[in-house]
């Protein structure tokens, strides 16, 4: 009798734990295609306000929110080993985005969504660099397809090559968030991730400060129509605190293998609403490149060994 009390218990358990895994799985979908909009809403955010005031301003009032919202961490964890390790964060988190969202002036927003999509693929890589583990034969295989994913996209009407300032912005980006993701997930096993979440978030507006400072002139907010503030507000409300509240939780239930799968489908819902919202066009082989980025970024995740679920933080 105690056995069968016991097996129930146990199946009850399963099946529970199964439901869980399954609503935060969605939640990562959810968060995947809040990002692909982004791309989009940044994209036109940008012809108002300059793209570095624009992550500056972000990253204050995002940090703001998530500060007022886990105080108590911050109360209990915050340290001057949590802030040294957030300040480092935040430094890679700042300038990848200040990249990453700076070559949407000069490439398209599906283009900038699938590149920056590789840093998928980089990661067991930069994860045998920093952690000492060596990737699997099909991260290398996968690597190869990524190289020529962004070649196929770079390829013009005319078959000429074609891989300008914004490609290489959202490439330098991709490799800069895949040390940025591979150091959360070294530092969660050790600290408070969400203190250092906050931390990041605070110092990732000062890249994005400095070079507004020196290299762009200071917007005129009063100026400013009513979209580009309705831009700014689902971009620091809904893109950055509420997705980085649902991703730091998913991931407790979500294994890293299959949380970063689901993220990178960010990259598909970006290209899509750049046709429908931005009247974007892709070719042929711009297609085949996004198929190709896709299946490289699927082979990676597939060859690496499934990981326990960790908290952590993808910009």
């Amino acid at each position: 009798m105690a056995s069968s009390d016991l097996s129930t218990r146990n199946s009850s358990r399963l099946t529970l734990d199964t439901s869980s895994a399954l609503v935060w799985k969605l939640a990562l979908l959810v968060c995947a295609l809040i990002w692909g909009g982004s791309f989009v809403v940044i994209k036109d955010a940008i012809s108002y306000i300059s793209a570095a005031w624009l992550m500056t301003l972000r990253f204050v009032f995002a940090v703001g929110i998530v500060a007022i919202i886990f105080r108590k961490n911050l109360k209990e964890h915050l340290d001057a080993t949590h802030i040294k390790y957030g300040v480092l964060l935040g430094v890679l988190n700042g300038l990848g985005y200040l990249f990453q969202n700076g070559a949407l002036a000069y490439t398209t927003a599906g283009k900038a969504a699938f590149i920056a999509s590789i840093y998928c693929a980089m990661i067991p890589f930069v994860n045998w660099l920093i952690a000492k583990k060596k990737p699997h034969g099909t991260s290398i295989f996968a690597a190869f397809l990524c190289v020529a994913g962004i070649g196929l996209i770079s390829l013009g009407t005319d078959f000429s090559f074609s891989f300008g300032l914004g490609e290489q912005m959202t490439l330098l980006s991709a490799i800069i968030f895949a040390f940025d993701f591979v150091l959360i997930a070294e530092l969660a096993h050790k600290y408070d991730i969400i203190t250092l979440t906050v931390v990041q978030l605070g110092v990732s507006a000062l890249p994005c400060l400095a070079y507004a400072l020196c290299f762009e002139t200071v917007p005129n907010f009063a100026a400013l129509p009513t979209n580009a503030w309705v831009a700014l507000a689902y971009i620091t409300l809904i893109a950055t605190a509420l997705t980085g509240v649902l991703q730091n939780r998913a991931q407790k239930s979500v294994a890293p293998v299959q949380a970063s799968l689901i993220i990178s489908l960010d990259s598909i819902f970006a290209a899509v609403f750049g046709v429908i919202f931005l009247a974007e066009v892709i070719t042929p082989t711009i297609f085949l490149g996004f198929i190709v980025i896709f299946v490289a970024i699927f082979i990676s995740e597939l060859g690496e060994k499934p990981a326990e679920p960790q908290t952590s933080s993808e910009n």
